[in-house]
């Protein structure tokens, strides 16, 4: 028997077994499990979760297979999550949508609740977004955009993949930091987001690395800043947007593996910890790097508290959005 598997088990003999049973400890994990992606096979959170995959079955000495269930800007993904049994073999690799889909819904009650339908597990990373324009653009840098902006309110404008998109809200936190404003185009999807400031039909975007990356790198976009805390090593001449100018803005999406509300304390533990000493791995660092990724890893126990964070923050930020 694995070692882990022998840890946890002499662990929940310890603890009183509220809701689970003797016999369900003893087995777990006794059958596959399954991670879902809220995304379309061959985006970053795809290869993110498929990455864990290998390792976290060798580990946990059971198959772990990846489900894409996207749609709906994630919310099929998320919601097929939180319906899931709460036993350990259902969990979820989230984003900011989990948090801005509740936001921006027309349904009441929202369609899910970040605390009340998720159980936190490991945060492993963050993925940080680059303000980018098209190459001819007259902006040669951030100051030359804002100092635009300033100079002809709601006159420039920038793409995102729908109203309480991540790129979307990136752009409203840089227009309420500078103070600036200009006129939000929203689309269905990334390509044509992405593809419309290449064409130089928007005046920029905030999209992630790994959206925008190699259109840098081909020269058919130019990168003004990068929002995280520090500069990308793929493009170390590229400012953050704080060294730019507009200080202490820094904008990210926290990766964050969840499992349904009322899945077993000792199981979330189990599984945390493993998740997280994979995510200090040294394969995981070269992943990231590659990937243009920040390590960042939170255990379960501290995760609760982030999230709480999280909702209170962006809810401040819908609010923005709604009144531009």
């Amino acid at each position: 028997m694995d070692k882990s598997k022998r840890r946890f088990i002499s662990l929940l003999g310890a603890l009183p077994l509220v809701g689970v049973g003797a016999a369900f400890a003893d087995q777990f994990p006794s059958k596959p499990i399954k991670i879902i992606v809220p995304a379309s096979a061959g985006t970053s959170i795809d290869a993110i979760t498929r990455f864990f995959a290998d390792p976290l079955s060798k580990r946990l000495n059971t198959p772990v297979v990846v489900e894409n269930r996207p749609g709906a800007g994630g919310l099929l993904g998320y919601q097929a999550a939180a319906r899931a049994p709460a036993d350990g073999y259902t969990l979820i690799l989230t984003g900011i949508p989990l948090y801005l889909l509740p936001l921006f819904s027309d349904v009441t009650p929202p369609p899910l609740d970040p605390l009340k339908d998720f159980a936190p597990v490991a945060r492993v990373a963050r993925v940080p977004f680059a303000i980018v324009v098209p190459t001819d653009s007259p902006y040669q840098n951030l100051s030359d955009l804002i100092a635009a902006m300033q100079k002809s309110p709601n006159t420039l404008t920038y793409s995102s993949q729908g109203v309480g998109s991540s790129a979307h809200l990136c752009s409203v936190i840089l227009n309420d930091m500078s103070r600036t404003q200009a006129q939000h185009i929203g689309y269905k999807e990334t390509t044509m987001a992405v593809t419309d400031v290449v064409g130089g039909r928007i005046s920029f975007s905030c999209q992630t690395s790994t959206g925008v990356l190699p259109l840098i790198q081909s020269g058919k976009l130019r990168a003004l800043a990068v929002t995280g805390s520090k500069r990308w090593d793929a493009m170390p001449n590229t400012p953050t947007v704080s060294e730019a100018g507009v200080s202490g803005f820094e904008v990210s999406s926290q990766l964050d593996f969840m499992a349904p509300s009322g899945t077993p304390r000792p199981i979330i533990r189990l599984l945390s910890q493993q998740i997280a000493q994979i995510a200090q791995t040294p394969e995981f660092k070269q992943f990231c790097e590659k990937q243009i990724l920040t390590q960042e890893t939170v255990e379960s126990g501290a995760l609760g508290s982030e999230m709480a964070r999280e909702i209170a923050r962006w809810k401040n930020v819908a609010r923005l959005a709604r009144t531009n």
